[in-house]
């Protein structure tokens, strides 16, 4: 048994070293084994991976591809939309100009507000209608011009935050693709690279980025449809500016030849009150002057009372007494002074009915003025819409002379207050050359 698996020459301890070559062996095939299975997985889960990696590419390349054609289609229909508001908006600023062109023709042509005072018939307040309904529509079409600038500019920044979106995902698209066909030795070439460029940029999850591109979608689809409801909204107004002002115009033309007469009749009226007026003046001028000569006969009475007063004044003092001719002196001086007063209140109430006469005369002028405008512009409309020449005015009655163009009342010309008055006394005022006078509405 000491012999066994010994042999002559053989050193001590050659087994054991054997067998621990034998287990070393042993461990070298198992770990030969194990690196050949690890290498297999390995191969297998890139081959797997890079699969997988690469559809994930596809689809992710066919997203991004499906949204950019979305993007750019959406960014054609928005330029076409903004193309279209352009449209309306020039379309606007005509309509604006032709609108305003009417008013001003309207405020030349048709009466002032009140130009027929006392009475305002159914055509003033019809022509008003037309030109508020034209100065209101004005605003109205100022206001959808500006909401079109302001959609516009809403417009184009969707589309500018589209069309960048769009660039992005180009530069994307390139990246995803050149990162598809990048082969083993670029790849360990780029490590550095996206190392780095790791450390810079932080990556946002999908969600994000879908929920930005469905933004973006719906932000453009909102500016579509406001752009739509906008242009519809502009047609619609256009439509009913054209059938409205029709309605007013046929109004207006229905009613013009009803107040021409009427406004005749009422410049005659106008100036038969004149003539009654300038009558009253006239009485109330002779009675003036009536009321002066007499105040300057009262006043000289009362010089020669109070001289007489002085007079008796230098008596001497034995003689100098308060007698029956004193009080009678004295009241004879305060009668004359109350009547004095009497007189110079009933000049000053002729007065203040000379200033209400003269008033009232100017304001009967300045009617029969504003009346003679508009029937000059009822003649000539009437003429122009019927296409002829406007005749002159022969059923218009003659304006009575001015109020100032009348001969004074004989008085008594050695009053200085009369001569003062009579010096004093206003100009006639030449009135302008009417004919060229456009009666405009407003200025």
């Amino acid at each position: 048994m000491i012999a066994e698996n010994r042999y002559l020459g053989c050193p001590h301890g050659f087994e054991d070293l054997k067998n621990l070559n034998d287990r070393l062996s042993a461990k070298v095939v198992e770990q030969v084994n194990d690196t050949q299975e690890l290498v297999m997985l390995n191969n297998f889960a890139h081959e797997s991976n890079e699969y997988q990696f690469k559809k994930c590419l596809e689809d992710r390349i066919s997203d991004i591809a499906s949204w950019r054609w979305v993007l750019d289609d959406l960014t054609k229909r928005l330029g076409d939309g903004i193309d279209t508001l352009q449209y309306e908006h020039n379309a606007l600023r005509v309509v604006i100009e032709r609108i305003q062109n009417e008013v001003d023709i309207h405020s030349r042509e048709a009466s002032q507000p009140g130009a027929l005072r006392p009475q305002t018939d159914t055509v003033e307040q019809v022509i008003l209608q037309e030109y508020e309904f034209l100065r209101d529509e004005k605003k109205k079409f100022e206001k959808l011009l500006l909401i079109l600038d302001q959609q516009i500019v809403g417009m184009e920044k969707t589309k500018k935050k589209i069309l960048v979106d769009i660039l992005h995902k180009d530069q994307a698209l390139s990246i995803e693709e050149a990162c598809a066909n990048i082969k083993a030795p670029e790849s360990t070439s780029r490590t550095g690279d996206f190392n780095r460029r790791k450390k810079k940029k932080k990556g946002s999850p999908v969600t994000r980025w879908e929920n930005r591109c469905v933004a973006l979608k719906k932000d453009g689809l909102k500016a579509l449809s406001n752009a739509i409801v906008t242009r519809q909204q502009v047609r619609g107004a256009r439509v009913h500016l054209s059938i409205t002002a029709q309605a007013h115009s046929a109004r207006v033309d229905s009613a013009l030849r009803r107040r021409l007469n009427t406004n005749k009749v009422k410049l005659q009226d106008l100036y038969w009150q004149k003539e009654e007026a300038m009558r009253d003046y006239k009485s109330l001028s002779e009675e003036q002057n009536a009321t002066e000569q007499n105040l300057m006969e009262t006043m000289e009475q009362e010089r020669i009372i109070e001289a007489r007063l002085a007079d008796r004044t230098l008596r001497p003092p034995g003689e100098l007494t308060r007698d029956e001719v004193d009080r009678k002196l004295r009241d004879e001086l305060g009668r004359l002074r109350s009547f004095s007063k009497e007189l110079r209140t009933t000049h000053d109430r002729i007065s203040s009915l000379q200033c209400n006469l003269t008033d009232s005369i100017a304001r009967l002028d300045s009617y029969a003025a504003d009346i003679m405008t508009v029937v000059r512009l009822d003649e000539e409309r009437i003429a122009s819409r019927l296409g002829e020449v406007a005749n002159e005015y022969p059923c218009a009655p003659t304006p009575p002379p001015d109020i100032y163009q009348m001969e004074p009342c004989p008085c008594d010309m050695s009053d200085d207050h009369y001569r003062s008055r009579k010096a004093a006394s206003l100009k006639s005022i030449q009135e302008e050359d009417e004919e060229d006078d456009d009666y405009p509405l407003d200025h």
